[in-house]
């Protein structure tokens, strides 16, 4: 038997590959969209792929699932509560999925989702009894499924589901039983989560805070506190895993090369320049209009999280090699207006004429001058999440998440000048990119961070915004 897990940087997921050697099966649970992954592990195992189980309806990605079952006539496995509008097989507590001498138990436990279930796998050659729990966005390495994702108003009344879900089924089990989880760390979907990617539940038991002796009204609250943003595309991924996402024939959509008339033809029907180089590129010459969202494993998330998925994008990198990784981050978040790529790049636009804008990127000693010029000093603003600000911030700057700013423009004066800041300089260039675009006409981020500001030797101001602040 091999089991191997999956990670995606930025999203944070972690996917599970579980092979019967001897009979030559294997069983995914909690596929990527992209699923080339998987084929290929399993045609480099000789194994065919039978099974595709789901832990939940995702709030954070696209599933794979759906894909995956249609190209390897693969059963495809959910809790029943997730009512899928496609081909499926609905498990409810106690139903067993045999794939070899594999037998998956689903497991009932709500909490991060109302339909939520885990698995409990067994080696049959061995005994009936299991030697990994597979727990998806509940039990997690570290700490727990959040419960508020599908809305405040159900968010304790989960907690209470998830508390029963991890002292009554998942607790219930040996310490030796390995715990494999579908979120990991760099996931929104909770908070604290250990960079490690699986853990066992003897020591989750010990080392989990959220595990230790407590009151549902307890558990609930610490829960609940200190939670991450929520991206806007969250919100789309439920209805989209729900009604089954668009089948991709098991290939990753190109970016095609725009050139010549059918890059002005994109620009002329309102498609926006995506900037995927570095906030340095970018501040020092960009496409006038553009936003900065610059490559990475955090590009698919800051792509769902502040462009409309319905307007149609064209990229601009440095590299081609990037286009295949930006390409599978866009899909993992159901952004399929994806037009093209500017062929040639930059050099390519100013060769043919095309305008160009500049940035302002400052390093932190002018960032330390301009806050000491008195009354005509620059609004500085925080871009990071509220935990991040709360640990430490630059005096006097005011906290706006970055995937929050669009929504507090109206509150903030177009005549001031504004500063961005965050942690390395990726937030911070985005959010100035974006108040470039709604017409704040001077505007900078600051190259090197909170961090970098501490490394200078200069303070730290610690615990939420203050009230009475430029956006009371």
């Amino acid at each position: 038997m091999r089991v191997t897990q999956y990670r995606i940087e930025g999203l944070g997921h972690l996917s599970t590959l579980i092979i019967d050697e001897s009979a030559g099966v294997a069983a995914v649970v909690d596929p990527r969209r992209d699923v080339d992954i998987y084929l290929e592990a399993a045609r480099a195992a000789d194994v065919r792929i039978t099974d595709v189980l789901e832990t939940h309806l995702h709030n954070d990605y696209v599933s794979g699932g759906r894909e995956l079952a249609s190209l390897t006539g693969a059963r495809h496995g959910i809790g029943a509560g997730a009512e899928l509008e496609h081909e499926h097989r609905p498990l409810r507590d106690g139903d067993a999925v045999d794939v070899g001498s594999i037998r998956f138990r689903a497991l009932d436990t709500p909490g991060h989702t109302p339909e939520h279930v885990s698995y409990a796998a067994a080696d049959l050659t061995r005994a009936d009894e299991p030697f990994l729990l597979l727990t998806g966005g509940s039990l997690l390495v570290g700490a727990v499924g959040r419960t508020d994702l599908l809305g405040a108003e159900h968010a304790r009344e989960y907690a209470s589901a998830m508390y029963r879900s991890l002292h009554d089924v998942l607790l219930a089990h040996e310490d030796s039983v390995m715990v494999y989880p579908t979120h990991g760390a760099g996931s929104l979907c909770s908070t604290g989560i250990a960079s490690t990617s699986w853990s066992t539940v003897g020591y989750e038991r010990r080392h989990d805070p959220l595990l230790a002796p407590m009151e549902v009204d307890a558990f609930a609250r610490a829960l609940l506190s200190g939670q991450p943003s929520v991206p806007r595309y969250f919100a789309r991924m439920r209805p989209i895993n729900q009604a089954g996402p668009a089948l991709l024939g098991g290939k990753v959509p190109e970016i095609r090369p725009l050139s010549g008339q059918g890059l002005a033809t994109a620009l002329a029907g309102d498609a926006l320049v995506i900037d995927a180089r570095s906030p340095v590129a970018y501040a020092r010459a960009h496409v006038p209009g553009s936003i900065s969202i610059p490559a990475g494993s955090s590009f698919g998330t800051w792509l769902g999280w502040i462009v409309d998925p319905d307007r149609p994008s064209v990229l601009l990198v440095d590299s081609v090699g990037d286009l295949d990784d930006l390409s599978r981050q866009a899909l993992r978040i159901g952004f399929d207006s994806m037009v093209g790529h500017i062929d040639g790049g930059l050099a390519a636009w100013r060769q043919a004429g095309r305008p160009l804008e500049a940035g302002s990127l400052l390093p932190v000693r002018d960032l330390a001058g301009h806050l000491s010029s008195g009354p005509d000093a620059p609004l500085l603003i925080d871009v990071r999440q509220a935990s991040e600000y709360e640990s430490g911030h630059v005096p006097g700057s005011v906290h706006i998440g970055a995937g929050d700013l669009p929504g507090t423009l109206a509150a903030l004066s177009r005549d001031q000048p504004v500063m961005t800041i965050c942690a390395s300089g990726y937030r911070a260039s985005l959010a100035a990119s974006l108040l470039r675009v709604a017409g704040f006409q001077h505007v900078a981020s600051v190259s090197d961070g909170v961090p970098g500001w501490l490394a200078a030797g200069y303070p730290l101001e610690y615990g939420p915004m203050a009230l009475g602040g430029p956006l009371s």
